[in-house]
């Protein structure tokens, strides 16, 4: 619960702070986590307040709750201290190794992340998707909706690709900027992201491939065969795209994740 002390608190644009209030939102939020109490446990990074934290925890077995902003540590210790299956870490959630967290079964991830770390940290999930069951995030609209973006899209990317390739990826809902305080200049979405078994498609290599489709998509105006041409050599990317069947006039965002793979491990064989 949020007292008085805890409203006065300022939040920080350089954390990217803005704090979920609305009740309705976390209790969507929650139910998409599809959390059980007898077995899961759940990382929520930059809880703010504590108010998702809180129903978190009347849901799940184990909660640890990470903060970096050193401001926050004694209002949420308020707010916690009825709550006996909630540890607060006070650290920065990209220096952390998740794989401490993961004794017994898989993780879930659930949280409103901070807008200025947003994608370094999905960038971290997707390295560590192993420890995870299931990914539900709150994060700016635009983020979200190229996550799960189709192909042929302007929102299309890399990002698109990399997660649509070891993620079932789903936009859940949008979120107004009212459910927050303070209000956001954008509007925000909530993604789930569930980790598959294994890749939709199998990667030869896959740092390879992450370099293959941030040159792929580097010139989102020019034709495939230019862009690549940033890193590879012109009979390399001809002989590739031959191979795969792609038009040199295609531009990568309309090629399909499926296409986009096979191609990564053409150009793998090729410069091995």
């Amino acid at each position: 619960m949020i007292d008085e002390e805890q409203k006065k608190f300022y939040p920080t644009k350089k954390l990217g702070q803005n704090f979920l209030h609305d009740q309705n939102i976390i209790r969507k939020i929650v139910a998409l986590g599809d959390i059980q109490k007898e077995n899961d446990t759940v990382i929520e990074i930059g809880p703010g307040l504590g108010a998702l934290t809180t129903h978190l925890a009347e849901k799940a077995k184990k909660v640890y709750a990470i903060e970096k902003d050193k401001r926050l540590l004694g209002p949420l210790e308020k707010a916690f201290k009825d709550y006996s299956n909630i540890t607060l870490i006070n650290k920065d959630a990209l220096a952390i190794d998740y794989f401490e967290f993961a004794i017994q079964n898989k993780l879930k991830l659930i949280a409103n992340l901070p807008y200025n770390i947003s994608t370094p940290i999905l960038l971290k999930i997707h390295e560590n998707r192993n420890l995870f069951s299931r990914v539900v995030v709150m994060l700016q609209k635009e983020v979200g909706e190229r996550i799960c973006s189709p192909e042929n899209r302007k929102s299309y990317g890399s990002l698109s690709v990399l997660f649509q390739n070891y993620f079932d990826t789903k936009v859940n809902f949008k979120v107004a900027p009212e459910a927050f305080k303070p209000k956001p200049k954008v509007d925000s979405v909530v993604i789930g992201l569930n980790p598959l078994n294994k890749p939709r498609f199998p990667v030869a290599d896959e740092k390879f491939f992450e370099s293959f489709l941030r040159t792929a998509f580097s010139s989102r105006r020019k034709m495939i065969r230019n862009s690549l041409s940033n890193s590879f050599e012109k009979t390399v990317i001809d002989t590739a795209l031959e191979n795969e069947g792609v038009d040199h006039k295609r531009r990568a965002e309309t090629l399909s994740v499926e296409e986009l793979v096979n191609l990564s491990n053409e150009f793998y064989k090729l410069n091995e």
